[in-house]
């Protein structure tokens, strides 16, 4: 199962403070939520690419670079 991070408080409530501040200013206010919600758009797609597997790198074998054998 997937490690949840545990939520800070002190975020949490830093939040609800902005957006009562900006209650009185709806275009703030919505740009404040889009950006939330970005931000967390953002978390959670760098989340997905830190779980992705790392694709092994395997190099075919190679011919003898013997000179006695180019010029043969």
């Amino acid at each position: 199962m997937d490690n949840i991070e545990k939520l800070d408080i002190c975020n949490i409530i830093e939040v609800q403070k902005i957006r009562k501040i900006l209650i009185n200013y709806p275009d703030l206010l919505s740009i404040f939520e889009i950006l939330i919600i970005m931000s967390n758009n953002r978390i959670n797609q760098e989340k997905h690419i830190l779980k992705m597997e790392i694709e092994e790198n395997i190099e075919p074998d190679l011919s003898s670079d013997d000179e006695d054998e180019i010029f043969e």
